[in-house]
């Protein structure tokens, strides 16, 4: 009688144990690869802290209520051209009106091979409130702009069409909406039948810590799996991109020494549909969302204390690197050629948006 209960209980324990061994590897989806010398760039850090703090102070507040968002676009576009010189190309606007009447305009920089399949990297370029902005999400766009500086230099190398796009709307009321910069350029790539192969949305991910304690988590039971330290780049999707998830992640770790952990759950787990990611999910693509972790993180987020000062700019430099890798490691598009028709910028450019 003994011996059956002690089976019984070392059954549940084994049990038990596998079970959670399945739900730690389901969410965290660990990958076994280090950094290997890849052949990634070296990332200007100063030219990342100098475009973070024209966003945030020459720029700010980019809100749509006031002045700062369209000299801001202005001021993406021509970085994007400065960045394209050695490919030869150059950026667009893709206009769009919301349904309070505003207009405004997403920036696109596309590169690589006129192919239907495409990668997109994008990141939100207004702020929440009148705050300053400098990790949400003036880090994402000058990611953005220094991927497009280290992509033009290999641009007849890349193995697949690359579309980089600031959205103009992402914050406050407008997150969730059709107004989002995000939900018209991808439903503008459905209606034009564009493969997307992966959607990566960058959105703040320019503080990093290495102070104790100093990350947080939505249930206290994460800490046995995930660090309380500050100092890694974070990987968020739902259930069903998770195979995405893990090639990212592989290629980040390839990348740099730049600690990399992910979260893989069901979209009403916290923190999962934050991002610009979430409408590529609505047109039926796979998408991720890379970030710092946020609030959970940054007590400076969405405050008036959100400034370039704050930030860690190498740490930045390697989330650089780890989207260039990413995208070299894609394999080589075999999809049909397609003619993109030009787009023609939309507002007259006042003189006082002439800044450099």
């Amino acid at each position: 009688m003994t011996s059956d209960i002690i089976n019984k209980i070392f059954d549940w324990l084994i049990a038990f144990l596998v079970s959670g061994l399945l739900v730690w590897f389901g969410i965290t989806q660990p990958v076994f690869s280090f950094f290997s010398e890849s052949s990634v760039p070296e990332i200007d850090t100063k030219k990342l802290q100098k475009h973070v703090e024209e966003l945030s102070q020459t720029y700010a507040p980019r809100t749509p209520e006031l002045e700062g968002i369209r000299p801001a676009a202005h001021y993406i576009y021509r970085q994007l051209t400065k960045a394209g010189q050695t490919s030869g190309k150059k950026p667009k606007y893709q206009a769009f009106w919301t349904m309070g009447g505003g207009r405004y305009s997403n920036v696109i920089f596309q590169l690589g091979p006129a192919t239907a399949e495409t990668i997109v990297i994008g990141a939100h370029y207004d702020t929440h409130n009148s705050f300053p902005g400098a990790d949400n999400n003036a880090s994402g766009v000058a990611t953005l702009i220094e991927l497009a500086r280290s992509l033009s230099v290999v641009e007849k190398d890349l193995p697949i069409r690359v579309e980089l796009v600031a959205y103009a709307l992402s914050e406050g009321s407008v997150l969730g909406t059709k107004d989002m910069g995000s939900f018209k350029h991808a439903k503008m790539l459905k209606r034009k039948n564009r493969e997307v192969k992966l959607m990566i949305s960058v959105d703040s991910v320019g503080y990093f810590t290495n102070k104790p304690n100093s990350q947080q988590y939505p249930f206290s039971f994460m800490k046995l799996v995930y660090p309380t330290t500050g100092n890694f780049i974070n990987i968020t999707t739902h259930l069903q991109d998770f195979s995405s998830l893990r090639q990212v992640k592989k290629s980040f770790k390839k990348a740099s020494n730049l600690a990399v952990y992910s979260v893989t759950a069901p979209e009403i787990f916290p923190n999962i549909t934050n991002s610009d990611h979430i409408n590529y999910w609505k047109h039926g693509y796979p998408a991720l969302h890379i970030s710092d972790t946020t609030y959970y993180r940054n007590k400076n987020y969405n405050t008036v204390n959100d400034t370039a000062d704050k930030l860690n700019y190498a740490g930045m430099a390697m989330v650089v690197q780890g989207l260039y890798q990413t995208v070299m490691d894609f394999p080589k598009s075999k999809g049909n050629y397609i003619a993109e028709p030009e787009q023609h910028k939309i507002w007259i450019i006042n003189p006082k948006d002439r800044k450099n």
